[in-house]
Order: C-alpha cells, then sequence, then structure tokens
C-alpha cells in the first residue's frame, strides 16, 4: 500500500481540529494536535482520540489517568499549528488555564475533561477513551480540517 497516497484518501473526510492535553508527573501541561477524536457514548458521557505512539506527548499520556480535549474555534488555527509542530515546549508563552485535570485552552469551542476509562492498542497509535467528567462549551465556529487545509465550519441558525 501507498502510505501518503493512503494518507491523501483519508484526508478527504473532513475532521474537526483539537488539542489534546495532559499534565506529567511534574504536573507540567503537554498538548498536541489532534483530529481523530470522536463521541462514543452518552451514556456514559464517553470519547475517544487516537495518539501516535511515536509522538513525544505519548509517554506523558500512557502514564497520565486524566486528559482534556479542546475542541480548537475557527480562531484558533494558528495554536494548531504551533501544537503540531517540533517546539519543545508548546505551552511556553501559550495562555492556557488549569482545569481541574488537565491543561485548558481559552477561546476553544468546547472544552471537555476525562478520566481514562480504557486503551487499546491500535498499531502505531493507542485509542484512549476517556469518560468526560466535566465539559464547557460556546457559541463559536469550529476549525475545520480537510485535505491539508484549515475552514471555519458555519455555525447554524440556531446557535447563534
Amino acid at each position: 500500500m501507498d502510505t501518503q497516497d493512503y494518507r491523501r484518501a483519508l484526508g478527504s473526510f473532513p475532521t474537526g481540529v483539537t488539542i489534546v492535553t495532559a499534565y506529567d508527573t511534574d504536573h507540567d501541561p503537554w498538548g498536541l494536535t489532534a483530529n481523530s477524536f470522536t463521541s462514543v457514548s452518552l451514556e456514559p458521557p464517553m470519547v475517544s482520540v487516537c495518539i501516535a505512539k511515536s509522538g513525544r506527548v505519548f509517554p506523558t499520556l500512557s502514564m497520565s489517568g486524566h486528559f482534556a480535549v479542546n475542541i480548537l474555534s475557527a480562531a484558533q488555527q494558528d495554536l494548531a499549528l504551533h501544537f503540531a509542530s517540533n517546539v519543545e515546549n508548546r505551552f511556553t508563552d501559550t495562555d492556557w488555564a488549569a482545569g481541574g485535570t488537565a491543561p485548558l485552552l481559552p477561546g476553544a469551542s468546547a472544552h471537555l475533561e476525562c478520566i481514562i476509562h480504557d486503551r487499546v492498542d491500535a498499531g502505531d497509535h493507542e485509542i484512549l477513551l476517556g469518560r468526560v467528567m466535566k465539559y464547557a462549551h460556546t457559541p463559536v465556529p469550529p476549525l475545520v480540517y480537510c485535505r491539508g487545509n484549515f475552514f471555519a465550519a458555519p455555525l447554524p441558525e440556531v446557535m447563534r
């Protein structure tokens, strides 16, 4: 299989953009941009995120019992790119707040604070299933990613 062509095929599916965050054992913040996020269950409230085992944030997430999903707003494209970069400490000069279980990023469309429910081995990734313990959201357009480009998803009239 041509891996690059396969990635292009997967890129045909528009996704929201998130930054998954956690604290390490020293309570320092860590985070990465992720678009492999989905709602899993309403009862109990559960979400999943897929984390590359080769990523620099993986050791923190693999040790932590908690994580947060920051669903980015359309105005946060630069933040998405920053947390996807190779910067050593992505929280240096980044505005953030201490959530109850993980770092939260102001201006996001939504925050979901989770406790780890389960971990699933998935090849070169690990799927984290998180039980949502606390959440918040605002009626701002979310950031969407498709075929290598970011764009703002318009909000339905009822949400404006």
